[in-house]
């Protein structure tokens, strides 16, 4: 069995990889053993070299393209897709720019702009609507709406990982409830933490962090920018009126 885990950043690529690895038994690749960027060209190369392994599973950010998904597809691989609540997507996405601000591979990219700020820094709402964040949502909405792959929710994994993991296995490939139950607790947040390998992917690990974090031009923005995506991954569209709400307690 091979796994490609293919969609948006910060949405719980390299969580789902611990428990689909723990699953089945697979070999977890990470940056330095997968293919070195997100392009069919790198993919193929990678593929043509024979490092495409049976027994493995690894994450990557590819956009949707029906060339894409028909590479992967020819290998064999399987193709499964992570989604998540857009606005707390978004958090962690500004968390993971503070972080690596500094490093010299990521300063040409589009999102440093934002590396050193607050996130209710004009720099950060005028990046957002100029659709900064436009693409991350593509990614998920293009390889759900493809049909190509075995989709995710982050939320139901938080909820009832138990329940969501068989609901992919279904998909994918049936396995023992014991293997999932034993993939769920040997890939929990506080595991995960520890691992040296996994612990700068693991932050708050829960749902509604945005909730809090984000105010009403943030709301605004989303509304008027990213409405029909949020929608269209499945996610209610926020009222920018609800921040002041929950602010006074109402």
């Amino acid at each position: 069995m091979r796994i490609v885990i293919a969609g948006p950043p910060k949405a719980g690529n390299v969580w789902l990889k611990c428990l689909l690895a723990a699953m089945y038994g697979l070999q977890p690749l990470g940056p330095n053993r997968s293919p070195t960027s997100a392009t069919l060209e790198a993919f193929s190369e990678w593929v043509a070299d024979n490092r495409f392994r049976d027994g493995v599973v690894f994450h990557q950010h590819y956009d949707f393209s029906e060339e894409m998904a028909a590479a992967i597809l020819a290998v064999p691989a399987q193709i499964v897709t992570v989604v998540r609540d857009p606005y707390d997507m978004f958090v962690s996405t500004f968390h993971t720019i503070q972080k690596h601000g500094d490093d010299p591979k990521r300063k040409g990219r589009k999102a440093a702009i934002l590396a050193g700020k607050e996130i209710d820094h004009p720099d950060v709402i005028a990046w957002l609507q100029r659709g900064g964040f436009r693409n991350n949502l593509v990614k998920g909405n293009q390889w759900l709406a493809s049909g190509h792959t075995a989709e995710v929710r982050y939320e139901a994994l938080i909820e009832d990982p138990i329940a969501e993991l068989n609901r992919l296995a279904a998909r994918i490939e049936p396995v023992a409830p014991e293997r999932i139950a034993a993939a769920v607790e040997g890939c929990s947040a506080d595991v995960m933490r520890q691992n040296s390998r996994t612990a700068g992917h693991v932050r708050v690990a829960k749902v509604g962090d945005s909730r809090g974090r984000l105010n009403a031009d943030h709301l605004t923005v989303f509304r008027d920018q990213y409405a029909d995506l949020i929608q269209s991954l499945g996610y209610e569209v926020r009222d920018p009126c609800s921040t002041a709400r929950e602010n006074d307690g109402a």
